[in-house]
């Protein structure tokens, strides 16, 4: 029997009683026609195998294709695929391969090749008597169709029975339950009705009762308003005042002005004479006003709305709704410290808080912390890095922010009281980082290479970047240094290289923009408290006023007034405004031929 056989050639096996050579198959020469059966080796062999097994084994018993076995049997093994079913285990009751023969059923008695022992399975009484038990059990099969149907038709009609009476069972379960939940459903509409009655009732009382309590409340609350407008209006009463007296002197200069030049024109020198003492007087008068009005500190405050919920306290009983807390102006510090023994390259400064000044020492890569004590005495130390440091910005009273460019990161310095070094952490500055701000709790800072300015959280994740506009153009050049307005709600970039200075908001949209022919190379720049805008002009050696909207105010200090250099800061500033109350000649500023110390007074044209 061969192995290997496909399954066409297994399908055709039961038309085609024909046997192939099992040896030849083995060694993979194809399918050849066997001639003979070796009874030993139970292998089916060609006439070439035969030649060669008959020498090989002379002892072994050879049957030609007349006496060799033809029924053969052409199922694969379960077990062995590539094997033929050769033979069967009376002892197992079961067929085998060879190799199953071999191995599973050594120890069986009775195992024979299958078509030798199925040679007269016809004859076996077995065959006859398996016959014989087939005819019974069809004579019992078809008495049992008899009785299957006869039962059916009983089950049949049974579940009929069954289906009608669980339809009328539930029919009636559906109508009573229905009934039920209907008694149920009057019964809550009687007590509905009933409530309804009641609650409209409490309803038509409640709503009188919220419509006194409200006519109270809005009484209430109008004269608190009342109470804290009143309030507010006469915190600064004394400056309106002051401002009301100044404006006068003004509308009174001008009404004099008038008649000085028709006195003038006509030739009255009596009266010229007269209104001119007048007018000098009253100049006089105007000159202490405008100082008056410059010095004078206004009473700043903090409105706030009280914490209410109505649903929780009294509303038509309480008075305070609204309160405002007065914030009281720090005094302005006037820093004099001898840094003589600092080098030429300060590239910022810093008020950390009340007597305490720290300047960034490039040259000499540290901080420089200078502080002055209410014993009159001044201390100076440094900090030192191993790169340069550039911008500062005050974190808090006891903590500020450093760039350093070169290492491309920030660091944030605790201090202590006495302005000792508590700690230094670093922030991811990711690239070239110079100008710094802080701004709810929140950094702005610009960089070069490339340029632009970012928005980073304390931990160092970029939240915004800006560095183009609406054209797609590059925002900056050399953004060296920057600043955020009092309400944290605009960003001033100063650019050295292209000598402007840019606002725009915490969304990248540009507003406005300064460029000035007696500003170049601006360089550090500050916020006051009323939202004016300094900026220092490196080059240029001047320091420019400028109001929020980036209008040129005037130009506050200049090299004549000793300033040289590229830093600023809020002291420096406040007493710079304090101190330069020099005039200069409005005709040469009016001509652009610079600030030239005014040295007469022109009463007709009310000018300098």
């Amino acid at each position: 029997m061969a192995t290997n056989f496909s399954a066409s050639l297994t399908q055709a096996s039961d038309e085609a009683n024909e046997m192939y050579c099992e040896e030849c198959e083995r060694h993979g020469d194809g399918h050849v026609t066997a001639v003979a059966f070796c009874v030993d080796c139970v292998e089916y062999k060609c006439a070439t195998c035969q030649k060669y097994h008959r020498r090989q084994f002379q002892n072994h018993k050879l049957q030609d294709s007349d006496h060799m076995p033809q029924d053969f049997y052409f199922e694969k093994c379960s077990a062995h695929p590539n094997q033929l079913i050769k033979f069967y285990c009376s002892d197992c009751i079961k067929e085998a391969c060879k190799e199953c023969k071999d191995n599973e059923h050594v120890n069986c008695s009775d195992i024979n090749h299958l078509p030798t022992l199925a040679s007269d399975i016809q004859k076996s009484e077995e065959f006859k008597g398996l016959r014989k038990y087939i005819d019974k059990l069809k004579e019992d099969i078809k008495y049992t169709n008899t009785l299957v149907k006869a039962k059916c038709e009983v089950i049949d009609k049974q579940e009929e029975q069954a289906t009608e009476a669980c339809k009328e069972y539930k029919d009636k379960l559906l109508a009573a339950y229905t009934l039920q939940h209907q008694n149920l459903i009057d019964n809550f509409d009687k007590k509905l009705n009933e409530t309804v009655v009641k609650l409209e009732k409490e309803r038509k009382d409640l709503i009188q009762e919220l419509s006194e309590k409200e006519k109270k409340f809005e009484e209430n609350i109008k004269k608190a308003e009342t109470d804290i407008i009143e309030e507010v209006v006469s915190t600064n009463t004394n400056f309106k005042s002051l401002k009301l007296e100044h404006l006068n002197l003004v509308e009174n200069l001008k009404a004099l002005t008038v008649e000085l030049k028709h006195a003038q024109n006509l030739g009255q020198n009596c009266k010229l004479l007269i209104k001119l003492k007048s007018a000098k007087q009253l100049c006089e008068n105007l000159h202490k006003s405008i100082e008056q009005m410059y010095h004078v500190n206004i009473q700043r405050y903090k409105f706030k709305i009280s914490d209410f919920q109505p649903a929780k306290q009294s509303s038509e009983n309480r008075t305070a709704y609204f309160s405002f807390e007065k914030v009281s102006v720090e005094r302005r510090i006037v820093f004099d410290f001898d840094i003589k023994s600092l080098s030429n390259d300060i590239n910022s400064l810093l008020v950390l808080s009340e007597g305490t000044l720290i300047f960034s020492d490039c040259a000499k890569c540290s901080l420089v912390i200078c502080t002055f004590v209410k014993s009159n005495r001044k201390y100076m130390n440094d900090i030192k890095f191993e790169t340069k440091p550039w911008d500062i910005t005050k974190v808090s009273d006891y903590e500020a922010a450093v760039t350093f460019p070169d290492e491309r990161h920030i660091k944030l310095i605790k201090f202590s009281e006495d302005m000792k070094v508590l700690n230094t952490s670093e922030i991811p500055g990711h690239a070239s980082c110079f100008g710094i701000a802080y701004s709810n709790n929140h950094l702005v800072v610009s960089y070069l290479f490339p340029s632009s300015v970012k928005i980073l959280s304390l931990s160092g994740e970029i939240m915004k970047a800006f560095d183009k506009d609406d054209n797609g153009k590059d925002l900056f050049s050399c953004p060296y240094y920057l600043t955020v307005s009092p309400d944290n709600t605009m960003i001033y970039v100063s650019d050295s290289s292209t000598e402007t200075v840019t606002c725009l908001n915490f969304n990248g949209k540009v507003y406005f923009i300064y460029k000035d022919d007696h500003l170049k190379s601006p360089n550090q720049l500050v916020v006051d408290e009323y939202g004016s805008v300094y900026v220092c002009g490196y080059k240029s050696n001047n320091i420019h006023h400028l109001s929020s909207d980036l209008t040129k105010v005037k130009i506050l200090i200049d090299g004549r007034h000793g300033i040289a250099g590229h830093i600023v800061s809020g002291a420096s500033l406040t007493q710079a405004s304090d101190e330069a109350n020099e005039m200069y000649c409005e005709e040469c500023e009016r001509h652009g031929d610079g600030h030239v110390t005014a040295v007469a007074f022109c009463v007709d044209l009310c000018g300098i």
